[in-house]
Formats: C-alpha cells, sequence, structure tokens
C-alpha cells in the first residue's frame, strides 16, 4: 500500500490489489466515530442529492481491522479515481490559462448548483449565524498562546499597510446593516452538505473536467450554510500556500511579541510565477476586485454572495485555530525570516476582513 496522505485523524493510502485493480483505504487513527460519521454523511448525499451520486467515489466496503498493524481501527475501502487534483492541475507547468478559465467556469456552475439544491434538506433557525459560528472560532484564537498575545495589539502592520486587529473587524462587520438583514432572510441553514470544496477534494479524471468527482466531506459539521462549501474552495488558495509551506515571513520585533504595542509583518508568497498566476485566475478576484459580486460571481445574489464571503470567514478563522504551531519555524539562529502555519492565515484573515469591512461599509 502506497501513503497518500496522513493525519491526525486518519491515514489514507493507496492499495493495489493482485487482480491489478485499486482501490483507496481511508482508516481513522482517532477513533470510530469520525470515519462512521463520514460515512453516513455520504450515504444521506448519495440519497439526497443524484449531483453527489455522480461525483462522490463508490464506497467498496467498510468495517474494522481484525488483526495485523491496524488492528481495531474503522476503515472504507472507496473507489480509486485515476486523475489530478484541482491543487495538482494548477501546480503543473502544462496547465494553460485557457484551461484554468474552463475549469473555474465549470466548477462555478455546478458547484453553486449544487449548494443552492440545499434549500429543501432540513433546516433550523438562523438566529446564531453568523455571529455564533464566527466568535467561537474566535475565542478559541484567544485562548492560544502566541495567538492570544496577537490578538491583544490594537493595530498590525502587514507589508508596510497599517490594520486594526481580527476583533475590531469582526465586530465592525457583525453589526453592519447588510449583514443585519441577513437575519430577515428566508432560512438558509442546513443540517447537511458536503462543507469541503477544496483543491485536494476535487479530482479531474484525465481532461474531463466535467466528470470530475469529489471527496472527503466534512462531518464536523452539525448546522451550516451550504456556501460553506463553496467557501472551501475559494480557501484553497491560502490553505495550498500554507500546507505547501509556499510562503516566509519577516517580523523584527515577534520575539518582543509581549512589549511591543504595534507589531509589523512582511508576507511574502514563494509560488513559481506560473502557479500564483493560475491561482490568481482561479481564485484571487474574489480577495481583490473590491467585492464587486456581479464581476465575480454572477450566478449568486447580493445576499448570497455576502453568505459565502462570511463563509470564507469562516474558513479562514477555523484553518488560524486548526493549523496553530507552538514553534516559530526561523530560518537560522539570526534570522527574523520564519514560517509558522498559523500566523500566516491570521494574517490574511486580517487582510481579508479588512477589504470585507471596506465593502460593507461602502454598500451600508
Amino acid at each position: 500500500m502506497k501513503v497518500l496522505k496522513t493525519s491526525e485523524k486518519f491515514s489514507v493510502f493507496k492499495n493495489l490489489k493482485k487482480n491489478g485493480t485499486i482501490n483507496i483505504i481511508k482508516i481513522s487513527n482517532r477513533n470510530s466515530n469520525e470515519i462512521n460519521s463520514e460515512l453516513n454523511l455520504i450515504k444521506k448525499l448519495n440519497d439526497q442529492s443524484l449531483f453527489f451520486k455522480e461525483r462522490i467515489p463508490k464506497i467498496l466496503n467498510h468495517g474494522t481491522f481484525k488483526s495485523g498493524f491496524f488492528k481495531n481501527k474503522d476503515y472504507y475501502k472507496q473507489q480509486f479515481i485515476n486523475g489530478k487534483t484541482l491543487s495538482q492541475i494548477i501546480h503543473s507547468k502544462k496547465t494553460k490559462k485557457k484551461d484554468i478559465k474552463n475549469i473555474k467556469k465549470i466548477l462555478i456552475k455546478e458547484l453553486i448548483l449544487s449548494t443552492k439544491s440545499f434549500k429543501r434538506f432540513e433546516s433550523q433557525k438562523k438566529e446564531k449565524y453568523p455571529n455564533k459560528f464566527l466568535m467561537n472560532e474566535l475565542e478559541k484564537i484567544k485562548n492560544k498562546k502566541i495567538y492570544s498575545a496577537l490578538v491583544k495589539k490594537s493595530k498590525i502592520i502587514i507589508n508596510r499597510k497599517k490594520y486594526n486587529n481580527l476583533n475590531y473587524y469582526l465586530k465592525k462587520i457583525l453589526f453592519s446593516k447588510k449583514v443585519k438583514e441577513l437575519y430577515f432572510q428566508k432560512n438558509f441553514l442546513s443540517k447537511i452538505g458536503h462543507w469541503n470544496y477544496h483543491g485536494g477534494n476535487l479530482i479531474f479524471p484525465n481532461k474531463k473536467y466535467r466528470n470530475f468527482k469529489l471527496i472527503d466531506p466534512d462531518s464536523s459539521w452539525k448546522i451550516n450554510d451550504p456556501l460553506f462549501s463553496l467557501a472551501r474552495f475559494f480557501y484553497t488558495f491560502p490553505h495550498d500556500t500554507m500546507e505547501y509551506d509556499k510562503y516566509v515571513i519577516f517580523s523584527p520585533n515577534l520575539k518582543k511579541l509581549e512589549k511591543k504595542e504595534t507589531i509589523s509583518f512582511k508576507l511574502k508568497l514563494l509560488w513559481k510565477k506560473n502557479i500564483i498566476n493560475n491561482y490568481r485566475t482561479m481564485f484571487l478576484n474574489l480577495y481583490c476586485l473590491y467585492f464587486e459580486e456581479k464581476k465575480i460571481i454572477s450566478e449568486l445574489s447580493s445576499a448570497e454572495f455576502l453568505r459565502l464571503k462570511l463563509s470564507l470567514v469562516l474558513c479562514l478563522l477555523r484553518g488560524v485555530n486548526a493549523n496553530y504551531q507552538q514553534e516559530i519555524n526561523y530560518q537560522s539562529n539570526k534570522s527574523e525570516n520564519f514560517q509558522n502555519k498559523g500566523i500566516f492565515l491570521y494574517l490574511i484573515t486580517i487582510i481579508f476582513l479588512k477589504n470585507l469591512n471596506d465593502y460593507l461599509k461602502k454598500n451600508d
């Protein structure tokens, strides 16, 4: 078996059988509840949506290992899809701009249609959304050692530009007129969704872009905005940058974090030019074009577009928490250049929140 991915929660293997067929084995590393929840979610998605029945690779079997290295660990076997992930296509030297544009056009249409179909699924009252979801993540951030010192700063300088901090922007956004208007919208929260359309979970068999497949739904959500799934698609860029360590951060005063009132950072991306251009074509207009929604996703209404932005904020805040690293990885003992996945996402989140706050002030 070949290891494809391993984490605290799961291990994923590519298994070549004696008859030459290939399947995927996903194993729970912690407890059976996590993989069984994922199996149950896949079944619900398949039962309630033709889109997911066609897009999610078939589950071949599941159970518990009776012996061997993985004894008593739960698993499922899934059909293997021979193709590249979206992230792999973006990284390929052979990928042309027209390929990215074609994929984007197909994905935006298909993923939005699937997302909007969730309105027929069982849902609950939404009065605690998005406030409770976002503020819960902020409270988790405040309770982590390095972040707790960062959050206390009233101002943070990123690439020579001065920003307010997370809590300032979050409060401004949540009390803005446009966000308050969401409370009067028809109920849109859902108890079921894939929740995980990021670039590593979208697989394209050869160059048949319309035949893409979806893997690894996130079963940790009990209720959320269906547009969170689409937000995870746009989260691919910061996720991949962090995951592949394609960034470096410079800070002359991070080591004196507790003593400084204002702390400054310089953030540099390390992707090759062709790759960053592919990401820019696929994703970055959502971050950079002053949030002029009709130029980005014409299929969404203004209210839906705002919900997408709030869902992306939730993605980013969860990413900050999920990728917390106690250690600062300095490039040398004397260097002030470092890598830290959580701090990288923290800084990206501040920039995103500032842009969203500016958009809301302009349109309130």
